[in-house]
């Protein structure tokens, strides 16, 4: 039995997050609008792996992974 979450208030501006959203985005701390104004609550960045052996100068990549690390969230001006 799971629990239906609950909506809850932007960090930047105060208002309530959709339960919608948080559905989506369980993580979530911003609202629609402040999410779209900000440019998105994460920076990401693709990194490849390199396969290589140690010291070797050959790059043998073998996959991406993708690093994300919250930006961070700047009052709302008036």
């Amino acid at each position: 039995m799971t629990s239906e979450p609950k909506s809850r208030p932007c960090q930047r501006c105060g208002r309530m997050i959709p339960v919608g959203r948080i559905e989506v985005l369980p993580e979530t701390r911003l609202c629609v609008e402040c999410s779209k104004a900000v440019g998105g609550e994460f920076d990401l960045a693709i990194v490849p792996e390199n396969l290589a052996k140690v010291g070797s100068l050959k790059k043998n990549y073998g996959s991406f992974a993708v690093q994300r690390t919250r930006r961070p969230m700047p009052p709302r001006q008036e």
